[in-house]
């Protein structure tokens, strides 16, 4: 077993940037933006495959792939006769659509998720196989790390690749992934994002597969074994983690949430465990201070209008934590006055 090494370089990822040529100033979606949907009367009576994700395949040819979705298949001709159709009235149309035509029609740089401070000069690299993406509730690192997610070919509702068919989460794309482009060393073959807001519909989906008559093999031969609902929250956390995570590239969002601090210091030895053994590399936003710990790793704070590379013990989560814990009495007087 070779021994973890907390300053070698990633073995993966290498940065993210924004695109040079991408246009801030327009109105309307990002999304898809440069590739034409064809007209249904044009389109094949069969729709193409999926995307088949490769890690050879050059970083242009692993974005054009990316940003083919399922959802640009024209449609099948389902519609009911116009005599059929309900027209709602006129108010409710309005109701339905005023807030999203409101947002559309604002230039990018306005509207979440483009409304970032650091967005326009993004130039973020990653020095070592461990980063944290600190920062306040809204300072953008869930959305940064699903845009990474999403350009490193995973599923922005959480999962593997094996999982971009089962949308369990609201969100098909990555708006933000279009603005960027990603440096790879080289493409990881395997990874996974973790979601912790939407693992209940994930651990939810493996049940729906164990149901499925049609699904063939065993839906919880990677994470366990077993139900997922089984489990207390934080042990099905650490379950899938400890059987997930093996070599690969790995996004965690917010992991600490159902963990205690015991639990937390379980995650960094699993962590460590993977790094030593194999090619790994962790990008994790968390608010946890314990975490931050983590001997060697990269703390990347987004509530500045740059993002800083910034020493844990400079961040707002750990001088507070330890403030509280050496002081408690000092915030209680302002809390209750």
């Amino acid at each position: 077993m070779k021994s973890f090494e907390p300053d070698a370089p990633p073995p993966f990822l290498h940065g993210v940037y924004v695109k040079d040529d991408f246009d801030f100033s327009s109105c309307g979606s990002a999304l898809n933006s440069n590739i034409p949907v064809p007209e249904p009367e044009e389109a094949e009576p069969n729709p193409p495959a999926a995307p088949k994700l490769s890690a050879m395949m050059s970083d242009d040819d692993f974005l054009n792939s990316l940003l083919t979705p399922l959802e640009n298949q024209p449609p099948e001709d389902t519609q009911p006769d116009e005599a059929d159709q309900e027209v709602p009235p006129e108010e409710n149309i309005e109701e339905l659509g005023t807030s999203q035509l409101e947002q559309q029609n604002l230039p990018r740089r306005e509207r979440f998720p483009f409304n970032f401070p650091w967005i326009e000069e993004l130039d973020l690299k990653f020095p070592n196989a461990v980063t944290f993406f600190v920062g306040e509730n809204g300072s953008g690192k869930s959305t940064l790390l699903e845009a990474i997610a999403g350009l490193s070919g995973f599923p922005v509702w959480g999962g593997g690749r094996n999982d971009l068919t089962d949308q369990f989460g609201p969100e098909k794309e990555s708006e933000l992934a279009q603005a960027m482009y990603p440096h790879f060393k080289k493409r990881p073959r395997d990874g996974y994002f973790f979601r912790a807001e939407y693992y209940a519909q994930f651990a939810s989906l493996l049940d729906a597969r164990k149901r499925d008559e049609g699904f063939e093999g065993d839906p919880y031969m990677r994470y366990g074994g077993k139900s997922l609902h089984t489990q207390s929250h934080g042990e099905s956390f650490l379950q899938l983690m400890d059987s997930r995570l093996t070599n690969g590239l790995f996004l965690l969002d917010e992991p600490e949430s159902a963990l205690s601090p015991k639990r937390q210091l379980t995650l960094m030895a699993l962590m460590l465990d993977r790094l030593e053994k194999g090619k790994s590399q962790f990008i994790i936003a968390t608010h946890s201070s314990i975490l931050m710990t983590f001997p060697g790793a990269t703390v990347v704070s987004l509530d500045s209008p740059a993002l800083e590379t910034i020493d844990y013990r400079e961040s707002d989560h750990f001088l507070l934590t330890q403030g509280i814990l050496d002081h408690p009495e000092r915030y209680w007087k302002h809390l209750e006055g």
